[in-house]
């Protein structure tokens, strides 16, 4: 490699702190409007301010994981951490008795996150096929429009999904590719950077994967060219592959690999490829290279590429940065060129990037900038005049049977119809207008801004899909005055959660969610959905803290509490009207965070950076009203809290206090103490209290205030600690983290169920329980379901046992742990029973000597996606399953509280 490892991490974590520094003197304050849809919308977010949200969000996630000790992610550990986990996968699925919990998706499945990369199935003449990547969340296939999503990539694999390309030869329309490996923007990052695990190939239409091993990397350190992809394409006449990664551009043919074109500059820089139908290939290369900067082709991969662009030649022709590339399928000669233009710099009200036109007949470029967007009626910073927020949301396309009808995306989407002669580009998406930042909703389907793919439908060229960090929409018709897109985000569970909550009343179902960069969102039969899958938006821009309680005055009415980047917390009061209540004079960090005693939930707790802040009026507080309990004993920031459960005693009752020094301390009596100053810090002796040593996790259990478990969430320290006499001065801690010495620990919970207490840590690769972590290894949950998914947050409810679990990539699940508690000790281990037939097509059987099965035995059936599906009681031994649709299931019996369960197939 010409690139050193440790030289790429340091330089770039030296460039992500700079910019935070130089950004963050200039940010201006976010506030926020109701709009007539009664979501909370920012009113204000300038460019400055958006810059900085991307950066903090990178570093957000990188503080939970660098070693404190040596500010570095140590990339041994999480490379180990994968490996255990792939382990501890394969060794349950073995034994498949072992781990059967049953977690229920809880969405959101009608919302979508951010999404790089999607592709329509030429071979499909309905339009029907789609494939298309979440970045942090996986590969998902349609075959009905979007109208249902089936997710197609492993749980186990990379989920950094950047580019997806289909072999469009006749008779190989079956292959496919997916690349890994995002240069910027992923917030749930593996390792400080966002390094993928090379391309991942299918020969059955994208249900299937494979990696190709060629392109094998180790995801957890910067080993490979593969470990960051920016596009891939197919050669329409080879098949080969040609894969633009940071600084080279490779082309696969067979199993040869083989370099095309390399920037030899010293910095690390975007590439682009895209393929005319002819075979001839284009590259772009980033105009902050100092010696391969602009344009290059090759008439068919094979000959030598030539330069056909770069700065200054042509004359005017200025890149700073990314460049995008795409031909035209009704016009051969014809590329597109839309390149960050460097005046981002500036400060803002000028347009961030040109576009230019070449024709291969002539060999001529056109430049097309003065076509740009800037609206009329003032600037908007992040918005408009035309933004990219660095070159992160940056692409352009051309309408397939047009060459003059193009289309670009940035912050926002936009049209041209006729290049040659139309005036200017007219905004299709993002956010509504220059004049706010609400989101684009003609029709009344919002349509998410930071534009990453704009792609046509071959066959019908008016529709055209986008990839937002909004999931994926459809424009029916881009040729009508006013576009109306269509949310296809069904089942495309790709949401980030930062922070979850759930309704504490017993029975209750609605869950309730802070997002990155996708605002807070709310789900429940309670608030009016259809069924528990489904959500709706709470509030706009990064979502944080959340939590939900019941009014006194009316019980059956939820009250909602969320927030927004850097401190903002606000609630819905009882006549459905947004209030701010962010505590006077408070400052906060980026994910701002905040607590609501759950049993006792008139008392809400709010971190202002190292202060906490009180109020036992969490109905009608106000801004005003809050009581300022004072700062840590040390210097660090509240990073969790968590309170005892139960009846409130001014004896007994107390808050746990978890820093970013490392310090956990306890404050008795919190209801009612006046100050910080007298808690007690009851931080384990071998934890690490080095700054920058995260809390992650505090959970106190249910009836017992004498045990805690508590986690940290960085590498290089130990993460999980266990007492059984919290309540004293100071208590004894153990260290258990047995297999999961090398994980980052981001959640946690313990639950009493059935007279057994069983503990649960989130990690940054899956789920995990166990009911005696001083004895026994902890055992993954959820396999089929949450996977290897980053565990953000996990919720407990007593009274029913019901865990939700919030991820940072798929959205949310949920699981009854009454009835389907994924430890052995909840199951049947060696239980002989026959499940018949299986494949099933209309009614599944079973027979047992081991295991009473009678008509009173309930039954429970899940899709492969943890949503129920079925349940009910057994019919002489047997369920009907003639109405399940084809597909992989788990069905779940249970009798006298004992449960067990199966995988079959439904044919």
């Amino acid at each position: 490699m010409k690139k050193n490892t440790t030289i790429f991490l340091s330089v770039l974590s030296i460039v992500l702190v700079s910019l935070i520094l130089t950004i963050k003197s200039n940010t201006e304050e976010v506030s926020f409007k109701v709009t007539t849809e009664g979501v909370l919308k920012p009113k204000n977010k300038p460019e400055n301010s958006r810059q900085l949200y991307s950066i903090e969000r990178d570093m957000f996630e990188m503080n939970m994981q660098k070693n404190p000790v040596t500010g570095e992610i140590p990339l041994d550990e999480k490379k180990e951490e994968l490996e255990v986990s792939l382990a501890r996968k394969k060794s349950q699925k073995q034994n498949e008795l072992k781990s059967v919990g049953i977690y229920e998706s809880r969405g959101p499945s009608n919302l979508g996150g951010r999404t790089r990369s999607l592709a329509i199935d030429v071979a499909d003449a309905s339009g029907n096929t789609i494939i298309a990547g979440g970045v942090s969340s996986g590969v998902f296939r349609t075959t009905n429009g979007g109208q249902n999503w089936t997710k197609v990539s492993a749980n186990t694999e990379i989920h950094n999904v950047t580019s997806i390309a289909q072999d469009t030869r006749a008779g190989f329309e079956n292959i496919w590719y997916y690349s890994t490996g995002e240069f910027r923007g992923n917030s749930a990052s593996l390792g400080a950077f966002y390094f993928g695990n090379g391309i991942w190939k299918s020969v059955d239409n994208g249900i299937t994967w494979n990696q190709i091993s060629i392109t094998d990397s180790d995801f957890t350190i910067y080993d490979s060219s593969f470990d960051l992809i920016n596009k891939i394409d197919v050669h329409p006449i080879t098949g080969d592959l040609f894969i633009a990664t940071v600084n080279t551009v490779y082309k696969l043919s067979g199993n040869s690999l083989s370099v095309v074109l390399e920037d030899t500059s010293s910095g690390n820089d975007w590439t682009d490829v895209v393929i005319a139908n002819s075979g001839r290939v284009y590259i772009g290369i980033d105009g902050s290279s100092t010696n391969e900067n602009g344009v290059w082709t090759s008439s068919d991969g094979v000959e030598a590429f030539t330069r056909i662009a770069r700065n200054s030649d042509p004359f005017d022709w200025s890149s700073s940065g990314r460049i995008v590339l795409a031909t035209s399928d009704s016009n051969d000669n014809i590329l597109y060129a839309l390149f960050d233009n460097g005046e981002a710099q500036s400060g803002g009200g000028t347009i961030e990037a040109d576009l230019w036109r070449y024709d291969n007949a002539t060999g001529n470029w056109t430049d097309f900038s003065s076509k740009m967007p800037d609206e009329a009626g003032g600037d908007s910073s992040g918005n408009d005049p035309f933004a990219i927020q660095g070159g992160y949301d940056l692409v352009v396309n051309v309408k397939p049977d047009d060459e003059n009808f193009v289309v670009i995306g940035g912050t926002n989407a936009y049209r041209i119809i006729n290049i040659l002669t139309s005036s200017t580009f007219t905004r299709i998406g993002g956010y509504r207008n220059n004049q706010g930042y609400g989101l684009y909703n003609a029709g009344g389907v919002n349509h998410h801004p930071d534009i990453h793919a704009l792609e046509f439908d071959k066959t019908n060229t008016n529709i055209l899909y986008s990839g937002t960090d909004g999931g994926v929409h459809k424009a029916p018709d881009i040729s009508e005055i006013t576009i109306e897109w269509e949310n296809l985000n069904n089942n495309y569970q790709t949401y980030q959660y930062y922070h979850v909550a759930l309704d504490p009343v017993e029975g209750g179902d609605a869950v309730i969610g802070g997002a990155q960069d996708n605002g807070t969102t709310i789900g429940g039969l309670s608030v009016g959905q259809s069924n528990k899958t489904l959500m709706s938006s709470v509030a706009g821009g990064d979502g944080v803290a959340v939590a939900l309680r019941r009014f006194t005055s009316n019980n059956n009415q939820l009250q909602t509490f969320f927030g927004t980047q850097n401190g903002a917390i606000y609630t819905r009061s009882i006549t459905n009207s947004f209030r701010e209540i962010t505590p006077d004079g408070s400052d906060s960090q980026f994910v701002t965070y905040f607590y609501l005693d759950q049993d006792n939930t008139n008392v809400l707790y709010y971190a202002g950076l190292n202060n906490l802040y009180r109020t036992d009026d969490a109905e009608n507080v106000t801004s005003s009203t809050w009581d300022e309990l004072g700062a840590f004993p040390t210097p660090q920031n509240i990073r969790t809290l968590s309170a005892t459960r139960g009846v409130y005693n001014s004896n007994s009752s107390y808050l746990l206090m978890g820093g970013s020094a490392g310090n956990i301390f306890k404050l008795t009596d919190p209801h009612n103490i006046p100050t910080l100053r007298i808690s007690d810090d009851i931080t384990p002796p071998t934890a690490s209290k080095t700054s920058g040593t995260i809390v992650s996790g505090l959970a106190i259990h249910p009836t017992n205030p004498d045990i805690v478990l508590a986690t940290y969430s960085n590498y290089g320290i130990v993460n999980i600690f266990l007492t059984k006499n919290a309540k004293s001065f100071r208590p004894t801690w153990t260290v258990v983290e047995r297999n999961l010495s090398s994980h980052s620990i981001r959640s946690a919970a313990i639950a009493e169920v059935n007279g057994k207490t069983i503990y649960f840590v989130g990690t940054a690769r899956g789920l995990y329980s166990s009911e005696d972590p001083l004895n026994d290894d902890w055992e993954i949950e959820g396999l089929e379901t949450i996977g290897l998914s980053l565990v953000s947050g996990l919720v407990y409810r007593p009274s029913d046992n019901v865990l939700l679990v919030g991820t940072h990539g798929n959205g949310m699940f949920e699981t009854n742990l009454s009835t389907s508690l994924s430890v052995q000790s909840n199951t049947l281990d060696g239980v002989k029973m026959a499940m018949y037939p299986n494949p099933a097509q209309f009614e599944l059987r079973f027979e047992t000597d081991d295991f009473q099965i009678d008509n009173t035995t309930k039954f429970l059936i899940y899709d492969i996606n943890g949503k129920q599906v079925k349940k009910g009681n057994l019919n002489n031994k047997s369920i009907d399953v003639s109405t399940l649709n084809k597909g992989i299931y788990i069905v779940n019996l249970k009798h006298n509280n004992i449960s067990t369960s199966r995988k079959f197939v439904k044919n």
